[in-house]
């Protein structure tokens, strides 16, 4: 058989085949053809076109499954139909090509598919493009080999009917064809019945059937749109697995696509949302304003709904709210405008921020609002009182003696109580009203819009009945009290910080006041207060700048009118407060602990002027100090005393130690223990100021005393008051009976002298013998004391003479 570029124009006809239509009717069926073509194509090119973009969820998701068969229904046939009106044209204008020997040759020769010939299954022609399609130069080379074997395994199968089953087929048939090198190519296949032209027919039987084999190769295509698939799939992956929701909406605000996310986030089944207006999904407010949103943005192009995230209300299924985290942006696509909404539930995330913000603004005892939301609100509460001109007072309550709860129920008590006695106060205020708990024992209150004493004082008086109550806790009852101070704003206050301050003044008064009290803040208050800050400030240089000193007041024994010793008094004087009264600034000392560093100075320069009273010929002359029961709890007092007559080589049997009542009563053992230490060195040890205490009379007999020191408001009356006398006697007698020595205070005549004397006092101090003197004075009074003594001694000697 000749090479296909001997092919004559002409056909044969097949047998039995009907006889070829005449020139005119071919060209009106070629005519036909085109026109149907024309006419079909554009039409089913766009159903295709549409029908690929709604397969690829480019026009929205398609979640119902049935939806998507009917797009693939719909492909599948449109491509059926437009491959069938191809093929028809395909056919008539081989035929017309094969008429004309010029035109077919060149047809086939520059045609970019594969054309070959095969008969009974095997090539006896192809084209340049198809031996190169299979990898195998020159065409000749191919002539007389099975089609077949070309074919990849998998598709041998459209084969099993021989060739001319093929040409049944009325669409392209995908196939896989393999190329020499074992490489496949991915082709579109057709194949036509073929007889050669201007060949005298021959019975079927003498020539096998030959068909044409036409096919295009796809493997680019295919490759794109399987990349094109894997993308759309990965992307649908991502977007399922996304752990934000993901929102795409058209410019009326109707949703075309989510994810599952966003599906969950709402409480959605897969699929119910897509079509449906997205106000579904948002509070009622945003709801309402949505449309407005939407028809600014296209009108004016204002970019409000475009930008960063933002936090929104959303609204669930079932109609609860739920706190959204939503940024929007906009995608242009095939001309239409699409916002798509990356949302996330923030519920978690505003939960922990609650938690937070309830860790930072409430105490963890009491949950009331600690320091931080009180002063949150009392800033508020300034701010409505200064737009709206109606005051508020602010209350600080602070218990009374809860230290002592602390100490002897412990902590776990303690704790019970604070609570309620919270619970107690906010029973006392009313709804728009603040109760915080600060720190420990203390409450701070703000009566929004109450600026007369009088409310005020109803509250306070409210809070310190209900405090005083009982508090029932695990079986046993607990008492205490409360000290409330009050300031009203704006009349005791301007500011913030004046308030505050105010009222810790106005608080603190109360418990001077004797606790279980209310006390309003008053300017004498600050003046005290702002006298106690200039008193604490001057103290704390008062030793570095020199500026305190020792006073003597002597003590004489009352049967010989001699000066025995003297007690060490501290004075101050500041450049700036002037002298300084001690009753004023040893109260200061002691809550401040700076009465432990001036306790020492005044034990070392007593201890320093007597060692020099020795060396100055004053014969066994006392030196009374005064301790405080700072000192005992603080340092080694023993050591430290120990130390000092040491230093100044003072006889430990000159210094005498002068105690409270009080604090011998508290820290009983230690003070014991510490005494006993003191005695030992040969140390004396008095009482002062006895009776005015509350300790039982058992702890004298406890304590290692040398004296006790009756306190000048037993001796003022004496001898005419007759309580005053009954007292003093009293005094006296159990003072004998101890073996104690007796040191009246305060003696002022000579007929208490008598008195005291008679009863069996051996020493006395007060304004009757001398005030208070420096060291030099003190001297010389101690001098004539002795130089008098010694001259009644001489005399008395002269008389018995």
């Amino acid at each position: 058989m000749a090479d296909i570029y001997e092919i004559k124009p002409g056909m044969r006809r097949d047998a039995g085949a009907s006889p070829e239509p005449d020139a005119s009717t071919a060209e009106a069926q070629e005519t036909l053809l085109e026109t149907l073509s024309h006419d079909l194509r554009t039409p089913l090119n766009t159903i295709i076109g549409f029908a690929d973009m709604m397969g690829q969820e480019i026009l929205g998701p398609l979640s119902n499954p049935h939806y998507r068969e009917y797009v693939d229904v719909i492909a599948t046939e449109g491509r059926r139909m437009l491959d069938f009106i191809n093929d028809l044209l395909n056919r008539k204008r081989f035929e017309n090509m094969k008429r004309t020997e010029h035109g077919f040759r060149q047809a086939i020769e520059l045609a970019p598919d594969l054309i070959c010939v095969a008969r009974d299954g095997a090539i006896e022609l192809i084209n340049p493009a198809g031996a190169d399609m299979l990898g195998v130069w020159p065409a000749s080379e191919l002539r007389g080999r099975p089609f077949t074997d070309f074919v990849a395994e998998a598709d041998r199968g459209h084969f099993r009917g021989g060739m001319e089953s093929l040409t049944q087929e009325r669409l392209r048939i995908p196939m896989t064809l393999l190329r020499h090198d074992g490489s496949v190519v991915e082709v579109e296949l057709a194949a036509l019945p073929y007889q050669e032209p201007e060949e005298p027919e021959a019975p079927a039987e003498a020539a096998g059937d030959a068909v044409i084999i036409m096919a295009r190769d796809v493997t680019e295509r295919n490759r794109a749109l399987k990349a094109q698939a894997t993308r759309e799939e990965h992307l649908r992956k991502i977007m399922d697995t996304v752990a934000d929701g993901i929102i795409t909406i058209d410019e009326n605000g109707i949703i075309e696509t989510l994810n599952p996310t966003a599906e969950a986030i709402f409480g959605y089944k897969p699929g119910e949302l897509i079509g449906s207006n997205v106000k579904v999904l948002m509070a009622e407010e945003d709801a309402s304003n949505h449309d407005h949103y939407l028809a600014r943005y296209r009108n004016t192009g204002q970019r409000h709904i475009i930008g960063a995230a933002r936090e929104v209300t959303g609204r669930r299924k079932n109609g609860s709210h739920i706190p959204i985290e939503l940024a929007v942006s906009e995608m242009r696509f095939s001309g239409r405008r699409l916002f798509i909404g990356a949302l996330r539930d923030i519920t978690e995330r505003k939960e922990n921020e609650e938690r937070l913000r309830d860790l930072a603004t409430r105490d963890p005892l009491t949950r009331l609002p600690n320091r931080n939301l009180f002063t949150e609100r009392l800033e508020h509460a300034i701010e409505q009182a200064d737009t709206c001109g109606v005051g508020f007072a602010v209350l600080f309550l602070d218990l009374d003696n809860f230290k002592t709860i602390n100490d002897a129920l412990g902590h776990l008590i303690g704790d019970r109580v604070i609570q309620l006695a919270g619970q107690r106060i906010c029973g006392c205020v009313r709804g728009q009203d603040t109760v915080a708990h600060l720190s420990g024992d203390e409450f701070m209150i703000i009566l929004e819009g109450m600026d007369d004493e009088v409310r005020a004082s109803k509250i306070a008086r409210d809070m310190l009945k209900s405090v005083a109550q009982p508090f029932k806790i695990d079986g046993r009852e607990v008492f205490t009290s409360a000290s409330i101070g009050v300031v009203l704003y704006p009349k005791n206050a301007g500011s913030i910080v004046e308030l505050m301050r105010n009222v810790d003044t106005a608080a603190h008064f109360a418990k001077k006041r004797g606790r279980a009290n209310f006390q309003f803040y008053t300017e004498q208050l600050s003046d005290d207060a702002r006298r106690r800050i200039e008193i604490e400030s001057g103290l704390r240089r008062a030793i570095e700048n020199d500026e305190l000193s020792l006073v003597f007041q002597p003590k004489v024994e009352l049967e010989r009118r001699r000066i025995v010793g003297a007690e060490a008094l501290l004075r101050w004087h500041n450049p700036v407060l002037g002298r300084v009264p001690p009753d004023e600034f040893i109260p200061v000392a002691e809550e401040t602990g700076l009465i432990v560093p001036i306790g020492s100075w005044v034990l070392r320069q007593a201890c320093r002027t007597a060692a020099a009273w020795t060396a100055a010929g004053l014969e066994r002359c006392h030196v009374g100090v005064n301790l405080s029961a700072m000192q005992f709890l603080h340092g080694d007092l023993a050591g430290e005393v120990q130390g000092v007559l040491k230093e100044f080589d003072l006889d430990p049997g000159l210094l005498d130690l002068e105690l409270t009542e009080s604090m011998l009563v508290s820290n009983a053992d230690e003070t014991i223990q510490t005494l006993k230490v003191l005695k030992d060195m040969g140390i004396h040890v008095s009482m002062d100021d006895f009776g005015t205490g509350y300790s039982s009379l058992s702890y004298l007999t406890r304590f290692p005393l040398d004296s006790l020191k009756v306190d000048r408001a037993f001796v003022t009356n004496l001898p005419d008051d007759r309580d005053a006398s009954a007292v003093a006697r009293a005094i006296i007698s159990m003072a004998q009976n101890l073996n104690l020595k007796i040191v009246a205070e305060g003696i002022e005549t000579e007929s208490q002298v008598g008195f005291l004397h008679a009863l069996g006092c051996q020493v006395g101090q007060g304004y009757l013998f001398s005030p208070p003197v420096d060291n030099e004075a003190f001297i010389g009074l101690a001098r004539t004391s002795a130089t008098a003594f010694a001259a009644r001694n001489s005399t008395k000697g002269d008389k018995g003479a």
